[in-house]
This record gives structure tokens, sequence and C-alpha cells, in this order.
């Protein structure tokens, strides 16, 4: 194991295949982007710099989703290469490269259209700089996909080169073109920057781009280009969100510290930056998942939060020094906001290495956190600013709770990979070849009496379908002397296992299934309401379909079903909402009578958590989503009203449950990893109990025993 985490250490480090040099490259463009605003700053006047400010402040336009889709791209690229592979695999681009033109066309013709509206709205005094502002979506279009792949091909130096000579190549002309062309001149300067970086890239293509490369072209997909372009826009907006409210809310000399505290706390998002900016690829490259992917997160929330903690300590320690360089003594009241912004700063720099990480493993809703740090943000703010310090302070507490949240997701996600062959490639609970053609597992909780008829009816129906079966009660804790009485039945392919107390229904079917020994293992409700004699039929499609999940449905056509309207409300209620979620096609999750193919229940059982009401609906959601697709509804009977009953309070922890499987599915991602050591301990305890009871017997007790 240890020697295992070395290893993925070493391959994540910066380090690798000029990852120095390329975190230095972007380290030395962003020190030069700050020295091109010192330079122009100066030798502008303030009209004029204020004007320039807004047009490099609209770059935005382009450079959010610029670095979207580069993300995305990138993590394409990676993903084909695989971990450390060095082998070049041929790429056709052009379809890809063709888009991206087109899109930067669109965009530069539809600025080149409001372009008069801009000069007037921003008081330009020409025409030409709003133009030079559409001109800049050509090089960004043009530079986006070449970029994207040589970071994909670990290629850092080459990009290294390129961001270089466009960062020197910008603040020489700037100086070159500023006293004659003024802002016209320094937005020059960034358009042909950007052409210059572009030149020095595209020659390192050749090497391993192939116009005649057979395979699929690379292309962006929709729905991950749309999770970068929200993450990244929420990303961005939360780091400049602060300072447009305060400009809002506070007076005018207010808003002035802050924005000077908080342009000089940006600057310790320099270094961060340029780390993600490395290790990004290496996420991609192991999707996110592994020891690999653990080990690159883990270094680079180390180099990041090292170097964060460097810069905001000095900003803390004499921010009066900082805030007296940048901006003059006139800004000396800025010096407590900094210090507070400076903790914020950290944050953020670790957040964004958490969203790109949350990218490269497709946790899409994890990644765009960012946006709910905006609305939380802007509501904070907007309640609580009654000076430059209480704005600060609102702004260090959103950033710090999303970054405690977006850390808790991704370590959540297991990365032994031990434990996952274990998993996946045994058949469930060691059980390699099935004894019986079919397990029942019927759960009850105070039934009452009519468990001893409910029973006897079970085992008459699977008799009359000629099937080799055993029927496993499970008692969940009953206090009614239900389980007493079931001892009666004397049949050998029958038993029952009794909990010491009532944790839910999906505890006592986990338990029941865990000891089962069919080809396939199924459950019944244990209150009598569903009519056991429908299973002859279900073994019939069985048989013909092996299907993954055979399921009991009341809106089946052939389907003979009473019960109470209200509950066929609620139930109708439920169904919309488990389609909107979770996208299931299945018209009733949560009728009691299902049969599961074995191989589908060993991968499936492992990763529920589900221990109530909704164990039927966690069922189905993690089969379809581990790929088992072939769901087969079929008709039930249901003799008479239903004797269970429906109040607030079950409403209310089903919907509970609900939103917790669609928690865990779609942001902690826990359905696409095997289970954690901790579940495989307590299945086992499971596991020792049907080992030593070999032979059918009339009644397991199971002390002290609770599922996970």
């Amino acid at each position: 194991m240890l020697k295992r985490s070395i290893a993925g250490a070493r391959s994540s480090s910066l380090a690798v295949r000029g990852g120095i040099a390329l975190f230095c490259a972007s380290t030395l463009v962003n020190v030069t982007g700050f020295l091109f605003h010192v330079v122009v700053s100066r030798d502008l006047s303030t009209s004029d710099y204020g004007a320039l400010a807004a047009l490099l402040g609209l770059f935005l336009v382009f450079a959010v989703p610029s670095v979207a889709l580069q993300t995305v791209i990138t993590k394409e690229v990676a993903s084909r290469r695989g971990v450390d592979s060095d082998q070049k695999v041929p790429l056709v681009i052009g379809p890809l490269l063709a888009q991206s033109l087109a899109w930067g066309l669109v965009a530069t013709l539809a600025l080149v259209a409001v372009a008069p509206l801009l000069n007037k709205f921003l008081r330009l005094g020409s025409l030409q700089a709003a133009l030079m502002l559409a001109a800049y979506g050509i090089p960004v279009a043009l530079g986006l996909v070449p970029r994207a792949v040589l970071l994909g091909e670990l290629r850092f130096r080459r990009v290294a080169v390129a961001l270089t000579a466009g960062a020197v190549v910008r603040l020489g002309l700037v100086t070159v073109l500023l006293p004659s062309r003024g802002v016209e001149g320094a937005m020059a300067a960034t358009v042909l920057a950007e052409l210059v970086s572009i030149l020095v890239m595209l020659p390192a293509l050749r090497d391993f781009v192939s116009a005649n490369a057979a395979g699929p072209a690379l292309r962006v997909r929709w729905h991950d280009a749309t999770a970068a372009v929200v993450a990244f826009g929420g990303y961005w907006s939360l780091t400049g969100l602060d300072t447009l409210l305060a400009r809002h809310f506070l007076s005018s000399q207010d808003s002035g510290f802050y924005a000077a505290s908080a342009t000089a706390s940006r600057m310790a998002l320099f270094l961060p930056a340029s780390v993600a900016l490395v290790m990004f690829p290496r996420f991609a490259e192991t999707r996110g998942k592994g020891e690999e992917a653990r080990a690159a997160l883990v270094h680079a929330l180390a180099v990041v939060g090292l170097l964060g903690l460097a810069a905001s300590v000095v900003l803390i320690a004499v921010p009066e020094v900082v805030i007296s360089l940048l901006f003059g003594d006139r800004y000396s009241a800025a010096t407590t906001t900094l210090r507070v912004l400076a903790v914020a700063a950290l944050g953020l720099s670790l957040m964004n290495i958490l969203m790109q990480y949350h990218l490269a493993a497709h946790a899409r809703l994890a990644a765009a956190l960012p946006c709910l740090g905006v609305v939380g943000a802007s509501v904070g703010i907007t309640l609580f600013h009654s000076g430059p310090l209480v704005t600060s302070l609102v702004m260090l507490v959103s950033v710090w709770i999303l970054v405690v949240v977006m850390a808790k997701i991704a370590f959540h996600i297991p990365s032994d990979a031990v434990t996952t062959q274990r998993w996946l490639g045994r058949d469930l609970w060691e059980v390699s070849e099935p004894d019986v053609e079919l397990t029942m597992v019927m759960p009850f909780y105070n039934p009452g009496v009519g468990v001893t008829l409910a029973a006897e009816k079970l085992i008459e129906a699977l008799h009359g379908a000629s099937a080799s079966f055993e029927i496993i009660a499970v008692s969940d804790g009953s206090t009614d002397g239900s389980a007493k009485l079931l001892e009666s039945i004397e049949d050998e392919r029958f038993r029952v296992v009794t909990l010491p107390t009532n944790a839910g229904k999906g505890n006592a079917l986990r338990t029941g299934l865990a000891m089962g020994r069919g080809r396939y293992l199924g459950f019944i409700d244990g209150d009598g309401d569903v009519d056991p004699s429908i299973l002859a039929s279900y073994l019939a499609l069985v048989r013909t379909y092996e299907p993954d999940i055979v399921l009991g449905s009341k809106r089946h056509p052939m389907s003979e079903v009473h019960y109470p309207r209200m509950r066929h409300l609620y139930s109708w209620g439920y169904q919309l909402l488990t389609f909107a979620l979770f996208r299931t096609k299945v018209r009733d999750t949560q009728t009691g009578l299902k049969l599961i193919k074995r191989d589908v229940l060993a991968a499936v059982l492992p990763r529920m958590l589900e221990k109530r009401f909704a164990f039927d609906l966690e069922l189905l959601v993690v089969a379809k989503h581990l790929g088992f697709p072939r769901f087969f509804e079929a008709p039930i009977k249901i003799d008479h009203q239903f004797t269970s009953t429906i109040n607030a309070g079950s409403v209310r922890g089903m919907l509970i449950d609900t939103l917790a499987i669609f928690y865990r599915l779609q942001l902690l991602r826990t359905y696409d990893y095997p289970p954690s050591e901790q579940n495989v301990a307590i299945d086992e305890m499971v596991l020792d109990v049907t080992d030593h009871t070999s032979s059918p017997t009339k009644r397991v007790e199971v002390p002290h025993l609770s599922v996970e």
C-alpha cells in the first residue's frame, strides 16, 4: 500500500514532463499581467485607464468559455492517453478546431455588431478599442484546441514557451504602442500577444496529430462543456462578486478601499492557479479515480496550501507595505480588510484545485458548487454590509464552507484498488454455484398472526411453480411474538432470522439477501398484501429472458389491485418525483415484490446504504447506474386494502431518503465505487452466520448485528 502511494505521489509531481516549466510560465503570465496594469495606469489618464479596465473586464466573454472548453478537451485527450502512457495516440482535431473557429467568429461578429453601443456605454471616445475587443475572439478560438491538446498530452514545455512568449510580447508591445495609440495600443498588444503564443504552439502538433488518423474525431460532449462553463463561471464570479456588491452597497470611499484590498488579495491566487493548470491533466488521465487520482489530489492540495499560505502570511503580516506599494498611502484604511481577504484567497486557491478534480471525476454537481457560493455570498453581503470588514468576513465564511464541502466530497471517494478487485472479482458472498433456483426474503415487523398465513401461501406458491427454492423470513426487531409463530411451519426450505432491534425494511432485506443461495434472489412484503401466487409467472419470465430485475408493478395493465385513492395519489406523485430525479422508466418502484439476478445483486447490494423504505428505489437506481438496464415490470395481485398506513411522518421520511439517494448518486458519486473496508467487514459478519448454518435451520439469532 505504502509503495503504491509513493509511486502515485511521484507520478503526480509538478516536475513531471516539464511541469515546473509550465508552473513558472503560468506564474509569469499572471505577474506580467499585473505589471501590464501598473504600466498602463501610470501612462494613461484616470478616465482612459477606467475605459481600458472595463474593456479588459469584458474579456471574460471569451475567457470563461475558453478556459472551460480547454479543460474539457484536455480531459478528453488525457483520458485517451491513460495513466503514464508515453504512446502517441493519433488525434483527429480538424472538426473540433473548425467548430472552435466558427464559434469564435460568431462571437467576434456579435461584438462587432454591438461595438457602437459599447463605445457609447463605456464612453470610449473611439470605436477602434471596441473593435479590438471583438478581434480578440479569433486568436482565442484558434489557440483553444492546440493548447488543450498539448496539455492533455503533457507537452508542458511547449505550452510554457508559448505562454512565456505571449506574456513578454504583450508587456513589450504595450510600452511601444501605448504612448502613441493609448487604449487602442494596449488592446492591440493583447491581441497580438495571443497570436504570438499560438504561432509558438502550432509546430508541436505535427508530432502526434494526424489528419488521416483512424478512429473517431476528438470532440467535446455538450454536457461536459456545460458543466465546465458553469463551474468556471461560478468560480470566477465568486472571485469578483464581493467587489461588485461592495461598489453597490458601500459608500464610494469604502468601496474604493474594499476594491484595493480585494485586488491585492488576489495576488495570492497567482501561484496556486499555475499549480491547477499543471495538475488538471493528471486528474484527467486518471478520471479522478483510484490511488493515482487521490495521490495527485493530495499532492496538489499540499502544494497549493503551502504556496497560498505563504502568500497569505505576507499579506497578513505587512498589509500596510503591500497597500502602499500598490495603491499609495491614501488607501491605508484597506489594510484590515486585506488581512481577512488574504485568508479567503487561500480558500479560493484550494477551491480551484477541488473544482478541477471534480470536473475530471465527472462529479459535475460538486464542480458547480462555486455557483452556490455566489448565491450564498450574494445573500450574505446583501443582508450584512455595514462596512468593508463585515463584507470581507461574509466572503471569508462563504468561501471556506464551500472548500470544506468540496473536500469532503472529494475524499469520500474510496481509492483502495485491492477492495475493488475483492468485490468485483467474486460472486455474491462466496457462493460460486447457486444451490437453488430462487431465494425469497420475507421481511416483517409486528405483522400479527397473519404472518403465518402469508408464509404458508408463499411456500405453496413456490412449490406449485416447480422451482427449487428457499425462504428466509427476517424479523426486523418484532415485539409482537410473530417470529415465534413462524416456528410452527415445518419445512426445511423455510427459516427465520431474528434481528434484535427495529432498523428498517432495508436493513432486514440486506441481512436476508446476504444469506441467500439462489440463482435469483427476491423479496416479498410479509404483511400478506401481495398475493404470492403470481410468482409462477415471474419464474417463467426469469427462465425465458433472464432479466436483471423483475419487479411487480401496480400500474401493469394486467395487475389486479384495490387500494385507497389517497395512497394512489401518493404513489403517482412519488413516481413523478423519482422520474424527475433519476430518469427511471419504471412506473412503480415501491411495490414489495422483486426478483434480482445474482450477479446484479452482487454488484449492487454492497453499495447500497438505505435501511428504510427507499431500499427498493435505491436498488433500481444503483442497478441502472452500474449498467444493468433489463428491468421487467410484471403484474401483481393485491387482494385487499393495504394494512400499512401513510402519514406525514412516513411521507417526510420517504422524501428525505429519496433526496439522500439523489445526493449520493449525483454529488458524492458514492455508487461509482465499491464499498469501503467497513462495509466489507460488516457484510462478512452476515457471511459468518450463513457459513455456520450450512444446513437450513428453524431459527437464526443475529445478536448485535448492524448492517451499514
